[in-house]
């Protein structure tokens, strides 16, 4: 099998202080269709790589200055993916251990020997080779599995607008209620600073804030009379059911929190927990305020919608008691209310 394509010949980086051994090495190497470039210390081989990095460095231990070893750290430090050759005299075991366990590949002593010195060329560039299509390959896959990501995403944001969809239809009343909580919840957290990454939280979140609904009797949800204890018990659960119902596809706990918290009060009075204050995560007291406000502006079975002035009043008599009363404000002064 060849090692290397000849017509694309590999570049070693050849370093060792002794012109005559520093000869034999890049004319050997040359004669076996490597091109080289050649360094007589470390610290000069460090400035030809940084010019021009090759895949293989061929370095001596010994040489006046930083060394052998310093360079080999240095190369796996700066250029990991290089590959290292350490030529040391048979006295240098300790520091060829060392330069091994820096990330040396392979070694041989001097005095020099073609033929070790060719071996040890060809294993390590075929070491380079297989590493270098490991990355290339790992690159591709991960590629793929982005674009899958992005493809699965896209089929499951349908796939969620579908089940509000379906949600919704089973309630005529709260037609669009999701979408409109979601644009409410998303105008506030511009206006508190949330920054993209937790907006988007809060988007999907609103979206899906009432998924556990599917859980509830179409009876109590489209039922003109008032609900019963156990009517309103089962209600309560929704928060709950949803959680349960997203926990297996969605993976983001600030959103599960948040469709699990949107019925929490400020107070301590809400469901499904009794957290108070603060303990209420972030999105869900979000959400809290923008489903009140658009729950009052809708017509239910049991009541007419309230007008938007009334409706702000409750908004502001809630403040500090059903909702964390700084997003209750911002919510009013961001609606000139």
């Amino acid at each position: 099998m060849t090692v290397h394509d000849l017509s694309v010949p590999t570049t070693v980086t050849v370093v060792d202080d002794e012109p005559a051994a520093l000869e034999v090495l890049v004319r050997a190497a040359r004669s076996w269709r490597y091109e080289c470039q050649a360094a007589a210390s470390a610290e000069q081989a460090l400035e030809l790589l940084e010019q021009r990095p090759t895949p293989i460095v061929v370095t001596d231990l010994r040489m006046p200055g930083r060394g052998g070893v310093w360079l080999v750290r240095e190369v796996q430090r700066r250029w990991p993916e290089a590959s290292i050759i350490v030529v040391t005299a048979g006295e240098d075991e300790h520091a060829v251990t060392e330069c091994l366990n820096a990330g040396a590949h392979h070694y041989f002593l001097k005095p020099i020997k073609l033929d070790e010195f060719r071996h040890a060329l060809e294993a390590t560039l075929r070491t380079h080779l297989v590493q270098r299509q490991r990355e290339g390959y790992r690159r591709y896959l991960e590629k793929t599995v982005r674009r899958q990501t992005r493809c699965i995403r896209r089929n499951f944001l349908s796939a969620i607008d579908s089940l509000v969809y379906t949600l919704e239809a089973r309630d005529p009343s709260t037609k669009g209620h999701s979408l409109r909580v979601r644009d409410y919840a998303l105008r506030l957290a511009r206006e508190v600073g949330l920054d993209v990454r937790q907006r988007r939280s809060l988007s999907l979140a609103a979206k899906l804030h009432d998924i556990g609904k599917f859980g509830v009797p179409e009876a109590i949800l489209n039922k003109a009379a008032p609900l019963t204890p156990e009517e309103f018990r089962q209600v309560q659960e929704h928060p709950v059911i949803g959680e349960k119902i997203l926990r297996p596809v969605i993976r983001n706990t600030e959103i599960l929190a948040a469709v699990r918290g949107h019925h929490e009060r400020f107070d301590g009075g809400g469901y499904p927990d009794g957290l108070r204050g603060t303990q209420i995560p972030p999105l869900a007291r979000l959400i809290a305020v923008a489903d009140c406000f658009d729950a009052l502006r809708t017509a239910r079975p049991y009541r007419e919608a309230l007008s938007e002035v009334e409706a702000f009043h409750v908004i502001r008599e809630g403040a500090g008691t059903c909702f964390d009363p700084n997003l209750a404000h911002t919510f009013l002064r961001a609606n000139a209310l």
